[in-house]
């Protein structure tokens, strides 16, 4: 089993959970050297974009900076990161002698969910990328961001949060094989999934049991009782002291010590220690609530040798490594019973649970475990230790996953979109069958001379040969761009690519892609702006895309965008699908490649918007009809901004536009109303963001 692991954390860098399961997968290949591990961590630390080490023969770690790319800063850190995870993901598959000559070709890519940081690999995946194809992607849900967001009680819709969510989601609906720790998560997570879980199985995280210690004396005098964990709400901090405080009321005086490290508390707008400590601050005077701030794990499992137990009192937890390592440790824990721990541990027998939002339950929990006789309290530790042996081995886990990696496909004719199949479902197409061309590319054109030499050159320079050209001369007025014209007819007509030239009324730039799209013979269909520039690679992948799914109408593309001067920006796009797409447009609109039929149908530009967002609201309307659309994660269509085009100076159309938009489509904005104005509420109007993955201006 040669596997490649992907994570945000990875010790010493970074600690946590995530972080201990990366140790233990590291330990586990390190006793299993037949088998090869690569592993994609962060690391702030270092110089350079990259780093690799070996840790043994069998193992290579490699350290990541995304702050050392460009890219943060124009979409944002997380959708960077996963960029960086994609690009060297593939830039080290395609090397021939390279990390496959040595380690073998990986039987699986794993990605944790948090922050979507597989998003890219898996969207250049299903793209077509010929290095990563037919590699298994397995995404592990430890817990998303989104998740522990709305747990933590901080705001979900505001970007760029509410992107990371969707990234999250969508991963693990797009990867081919979805493991969890534990079944408790899949339930809480399937609300969230609009549609089908992929291929999934439960897998509890791996942990290896550290050697047992001294049996504690029978005249061992405990004293308190614990946590070990950051603090926030979801960590069940406050609902544990409420809890406590029922016992110190009636004169019990057993203190709780916390150990962990300060967070925000965004309905205080502060420090959660802060908020805790003006709450509670009788206790906190009496001594019975003790902060010990974070500290290593080596002090808090001394310190545990006195306390009658370790409260791990979250909201819901999916497999806390905290309470596997005192379980593990055979110390009497207190959990709540909202989580994935009750599937390994038995109440009363090996655990002690509870119902944390009732803190008399909490109260009952903590009081009959300091009431325990030194035999119960041994037994019980015993039990723990032997249900954390049975379920968390490792070596079974390294069994279960390599079992569950060789049932997974990546075949698919269906792209995994975010809604339910029985609306992404009406996009399936039949293929035009005929004596055209593959693709035509329609140029609306209106004294664009200076600029259509260049962008035709872009055109012929495509690795697709299969296509026609038409431009349509919407009523030029310049005798530079007629007579640009006829050098073009004179040129192209008769070159080995066909040039169809159409001349009509002036009627604007949606007029003129529309009469395009009715002339055009091609399978495909394309608009590209007589100032814009598409990469040699584009329309070749983008048709290649749409033989090969179903359920696709339309494909895009990243963007780079650039003026005379040169580059400006990198621009992230996402699939186009509701509802991000009908508040924000995440599309290049002006070159995406379509069905022909599906445009002709359901696409066409709307001239009553006077060639301002009409693009926009042909892809609105696209998925109105359950016409949806996949972007391939790189800069393949160059996007030209002149200070003199429309969409700089005709900014008072924007409100007027929009306001037209969402009258034609109002049962679409109604299907997605509550979720719209949970958005805008929490990043203001559509004129305050641009790029998903950064937070609106309104913000600042």
């Amino acid at each position: 089993m040669n596997a490649w692991y992907f994570t945000f954390e990875y010790p010493p860098d970074f600690g946590g959970g995530l972080s201990e399961y990366m140790r233990q997968i590291t330990n586990l290949y390190l006793k299993n050297e037949t088998h090869s591990l690569a592993i994609f961590a962060i690391s702030h630390s270092i110089d350079g974009l990259y780093q690799e080490e070996w840790l043994a023969d069998n193992i290579i770690l490699i350290r990541i900076n995304p702050r050392k790319s460009w890219h943060g800063d124009e979409i944002g850190e997380w959708v960077s990161t996963s960029l960086q995870f994609s690009r060297i993901a593939e830039l080290l598959a395609s090397r021939a002698g390279g990390l496959f000559a040595r380690l073998g070709r990986p039987s699986f890519l794993e990605f944790a969910d948090g922050f979507g940081i597989g998003y890219v690999t898996i969207q250049n995946r299903l793209c077509l990328n010929r290095y990563l194809k037919d590699i298994p992607i397995v995404v592990t849900a430890h817990t998303p961001t989104y998740f522990i967001d709305r747990l933590d009680q901080r705001p979900i819709y505001r970007l760029p949060a509410y992107w990371h969510g969707t990234m999250e989601r969508w991963c693990m609906l797009a990867c081919d094989g979805l493991v969890s720790p534990s079944q408790a998560l899949l339930d809480e997570l399937k609300p969230d999934l609009l549609t089908d879980l992929p291929r999934h199985t439960v897998i509890p995280n791996p942990y290896e049991l550290p050697p047992p210690g001294a049996a504690p004396g029978p005249r061992i005098e405990y004293d308190h009782v614990y946590i070990a964990s950051r603090l926030t709400y979801w960590k069940g901090i406050e609902h544990a002291i409420r809890g406590m405080s029922l016992l110190w009321d009636q004169g019990v005086r057993t203190p709780l010590k916390i150990y962990g490290s300060d967070t925000h508390f965004s309905p205080s707008g502060g420090s959660y220690l802060t908020f805790l400590q003006s709450r509670f601050s009788r206790y906190f005077s009496d001594g019975l609530i003790i902060y010990e701030g974070l500290r290593p794990r080596s002090y808090i499992e001394q310190q545990a040798r006195t306390a009658y137990a370790q409260l791990h009192p979250s909201v819901f937890d999916n497999f806390p490594y905290s309470l596997l390592q005192a379980m593990g440790a055979g110390q009497v824990c207190i959990a709540g019973k909202r989580g994935g721990i009750r599937e390994i541990a038995q109440d009363r027998k090996s655990i002690y649970l509870c119902d944390v939002e009732n803190p008399r339950s909490v109260a009952d929990a903590v009081s009959q475990v300091i009431k325990l006789k030194p035999a119960a309290r041994a037994a019980v530790g015993a039990a723990a230790r032997a249900a954390v042996a049975e379920h968390c081995d490792p070596q079974k886990f390294f069994a279960a996953k390599s079992a569950f990696v060789e049932t997974l496909s990546t075949s698919r004719t269906h792209f995994p979109f975010s809604l339910p199949s029985d609306v992404s479902g009406r996009a399936s197409h039949s293929q035009i069958e005929g004596d055209g061309p593959r693709l035509s590319v329609v140029i609306p054109y209106f004294n664009m001379h200076e600029f259509i030499d260049e962008t035709i050159a872009s055109i012929r320079k495509s690795h697709l040969e299969d296509c026609e050209i038409i431009l349509v001369n919407d009523g030029s007025t310049s005798p530079d761009a007629l007579a640009k014209l006829d050098g073009l007819h004179r040129r192209h007509g008769l070159g080995p690519e066909v040039l169809r030239i159409f001349n009509v009324p002036n009627g604007g730039v949606a007029a003129a892609r529309n009469f395009g799209a009715g002339h055009a013979k091609g399978r495909y269909l394309t608009l590209l702006d007589a100032d814009d520039l598409v990469s040699p690679a584009y329309y070749e992948q983008a048709t290649a895309i749409l033989d090969h799914y179903e359920n696709v109408a339309f494909v895009g593309c990243w963007i780079e965008d650039f003026n005379e001067s040169g580059r400006i920006r990198h621009w992230a796009t996402s699939n186009a699908e509701p509802p991000l797409q009908i508040v924000m447009n995440q599309t290049n609109c002006q070159s995406l490649v379509y069905r022909r039929e599906v445009f002709i149908e359901f696409g066409q530009h709307d001239p009553d918007l006077r060639m301002f967002l009409d693009d926009w609201e042909g892809v609105i309307k696209l998925i109105a009809n359950g016409q949806y659309g996949i972007m391939i994660p790189k800069a393949l269509f160059e996007y030209r901004i002149r200070s003199n085009s429309i969409f700089r100076t005709k900014v008072n159309l924007w409100d007027l536009n929009f306001e037209k938009i969402t009258s034609k489509h109002k049962a679409l904005y109604d299907r997605w109303g509550a979720e719209l104005v949970a958005f805008l509420n929490a990043n203001g109007p559509n004129n305050f963001y641009h790029v998903a993955g950064k937070p609106s201006t309104l913000q600042k």
